[in-house]
């Protein structure tokens, strides 16, 4: 029952961050209100820990002992789960004039451009070994659904590594107009990889939801 409660929350967790980044995608203004900050940060904060607590409770109460690469794979979500969770609170400390976790520009960009990319391979090895420990044919759904998402999960890692390649060679070698033009083609190809990411993701929870009695 708690494992159903978690992800029914993570499945609100993920839609929320889903629209929200939607919003801040084609309507950015909104953003320029002080108290909509204030709001949506938290509730996105909290969004994030629902996410958390689903890794937390599927460790808890659906892993065997016995499936240690499940296990591990399941550890290794949380804690990168759990570093992304952490580097949104400097910036959210940042909106409400709070000094929490302060650290500098640059590291904070490192960490922005790398947990993304730890996260997408974790969810990615994730969904692999969950997939391969389906045998039920009363799970055919669920099976199908985290095929999807292993999919999403990959094209999610390619397009992550490109922006970090992209990230440390602009870093270095820095030509306004160049970074411009590939600022744009980043947003372009991310739009949709990103959208479909977030459609298979919420397919495999809702899917897992309705398994759980």
């Amino acid at each position: 029952m708690r494992l159903k409660k978690a992800t029914l929350l993570a499945i609100i967790g993920i839609f929320y961050v889903f629209a929200l980044r939607a919003i801040g995608t084609f309507s950015p203004t909104i953003f320029t209100n002080l108290l909509i900050t204030k709001v949506t940060g938290t509730i996105s904060l909290l969004a994030r820990l629902a996410i958390v607590v689903f890794f937390i409770y599927f460790y808890k109460d659906y892993v065997h002992k016995e499936q240690n690469k499940l296990r591990i794979a399941t550890i290794l979500v949380i804690l990168v789960s759990l570093t992304g969770l952490v580097a949104q609170i400097p910036s959210l400390s940042l909106i409400f004039n709070v000094n929490i976790l302060r650290y500098p520009v640059m590291i904070h960009h490192y960490i922005d451009t790398i947990t993304p990319l730890f996260s997408a391979i974790f969810m990615l090895i994730f969904f692999v070994i969950f997939y391969k420990e389906i045998f039920s044919k009363e799970l055919a759904k669920l099976k199908k659904a985290t095929f999807l998402a292993i999919i999403g999960a990959s094209v999610l890692t390619l397009l992550q590594i490109f922006v970090l390649f992209n990230y440390l060679y602009y870093l270095q070698f820095r030509h306004p107009i160049d970074v411009a033009s590939n600022k744009t083609i980043i947003f372009s190809i991310g739009i949709p990889i990103t959208l479909f990411w977030f459609l298979v993701s919420l397919i495999f929870f809702i899917s897992f939801y309705k398994v759980q009695n």
